[in-house]
């Protein structure tokens, strides 16, 4: 037994916020400030909260949503929210907030905690655009621009009535969303279009009127490339090994030539240790330690 009834208390927090986020919806007029609500029931239909009466009554309320799939309206009771799935969208004028639960936005509401971390990964995504833009990495971001499309084709969000991408939804994915303010977005756009018609011509995508859709292919060869990538890796976890024990190798041979030698009285071991005190590297080392 639970010690918190959560769907109690996510009809709680809709109850109190839920007619802040109608006020502030895309009716208010304001194109860069307002909010969205998205939900996906457990027959995949995908609606957008249109408005809700009675909320003030208990749990007598009804939601009046509408689909995006098709030009039709549906109402549905107010507790039937806690066995849908969630998408609290905020659309800003240069980005976006979204909230996978009530739980999400209360806490960002009260606190800012998302917004704060939205900000911090605009500027990560402002930095890595800068950074990779004179990296060649040509087969590593097709397999990482595959990988976030499978990735985010799984888990698709309840806002998405399509399960395909389009070309500026990608290069987002692999260069940050600030790629458009990037004086080579250009050169980003010819990238992503010959990886994407790569990645078709392998059978992991289709295109159709500009989408690009996920195929069963991209599984196996995600597999594949991990699997090289993993070879790869140990290939080389073993060719460090090796330089490692040759070094060691060479190191011990190197002192028993030198003892055998001491001891057949060719050298003197002790003129070449303060030989090699007095080069400086060495003096501040052993000081060191």
């Amino acid at each position: 037994m639970s010690i918190i009834d959560t769907d109690r208390l996510q009809l709680f927090f809709w109850r109190k916020y839920l007619p802040w986020l109608q006020r502030n919806s895309a009716e208010k007029g304001t194109p860069y400030d307002y909010v969205s609500i998205f939900f996906k029931d457990s027959d995949n239909n995908r609606y957008i909260l249109k408005d809700a009466h009675g909320l003030v009554n208990g749990q007598d309320g009804t939601l009046s949503l509408s689909s995006l799939y098709q030009s039709s309206d549906v109402d549905k009771k107010f507790i039937q929210i806690t066995d849908m799935e969630t998408e609290i969208v905020h659309y800003k004028k240069n980005y976006t907030l979204r909230y996978k639960s009530i739980f999400l936005f209360v806490i960002d509401h009260t606190l800012k905690i998302i917004t704060l971390k939205t900000q911090i990964a605009r500027l990560k995504g402002r930095l890595v655009s800068g950074a990779k833009s004179d990296t060649e990495t040509i087969s590593r971001d097709r397999f990482n621009l595959l990988r976030l499309l499978v990735a985010s084709y799984v888990n698709q969000r309840p806002s998405r009535a399509s399960s395909g991408f389009n070309r500026d939804e990608m290069i987002a994915l692999l260069y940050g969303t600030l790629w458009y303010k990037h004086i080579k977005n250009e050169a980003f756009r010819r990238k992503i279009t010959l990886l994407l018609e790569s990645l078709v011509i392998s059978g992991d995508l289709t295109e159709s009127q500009g989408n690009y859709y996920v195929q069963g292919q991209a599984i196996t060869t995600l597999v594949e490339y991990e699997k090289e990538d993993r070879r790869v890796s140990q290939q080389q976890k073993m060719h460090k090994n090796i330089v490692r024990f040759m070094f060691v190798i060479t190191v011990a041979t190197l002192l028993i030539i030198l003892v055998l030698l001491a001891m057949a009285g060719i050298v003197d071991l002790q003129i070449i240790w303060q030989k090699i005190l007095q080069i400086k590297p060495v003096r501040f080392l052993l000081k060191f330690i």
